[in-house]
């Protein structure tokens, strides 16, 4: 065997390594438990940078410990707000407002906790009925709660006939709907 044989297979084997290499490096990475992002698609940071004060204006939380509406179309595993951090950690996100998931019809507990557990940058959009009383909207408002949510794809806990009175009720709040 002759000594440029050797120098040649030695270069076919570096130059395989090198390439193999440069294509590992471009195939997704299984993510890591610590980079795992719970609910989300995604794995990276946005490739646009966040304008500052931006708020993800729609989000849900879910415990299986707090019982669902009978019938609830929608069960979800649970959603808890350390999930949500990872989420707004990568996204750059310092607010958020948490809505009332259908399934919960009008018991806004889990929301009402997620929004105390993620701080001041976190507000709430409860579900309501007719039969709520003003004392309960003074203390949804007071705990951080800015809107109300009608479903109407889903029957449940709302109606489009109670849209128009309970308008009527939020109004001094400045709430929407």
């Amino acid at each position: 065997m002759s000594q440029s044989f050797r120098v040649d297979a030695g270069r076919r084997n570096l130059l395989m390594f090198g390439t193999g290499l440069a294509l590992s490096a471009a195939l997704p990475q299984e993510a890591s438990a610590a980079d795992s992002y719970p609910y989300s698609a995604g794995s990276e940071p946005p490739r646009t940078p966040v304008i500052a004060g931006v708020t993800d204006c729609h989000m849900h939380y879910f415990d299986k410990r707090v019982a669902t509406v009978p019938g609830a179309p929608v069960l979800h595993p649970d959603a808890f707000p350390d999930d949500y951090r990872k989420i707004q950690r990568r996204l750059g996100l310092q607010r958020n407002v948490v809505v009332t998931p259908s399934a919960y019809g009008t018991n806004n507990q889990v929301t009402l906790a997620g929004m105390a557990e993620m701080g001041a940058g976190a507000r709430g959009v409860a579900v309501v009925d007719t039969a709520v009383t003003d004392a309960e909207l003074q203390r949804l408002h007071g705990l951080g709660i800015r809107g109300i949510r009608f479903n109407l794809v889903q029957a449940g806990a709302t109606s489009l006939d109670m849209a128009e009175p309970l308008a009527a009720r939020i109004k001094p709040f400045g709430w929407h709907i």
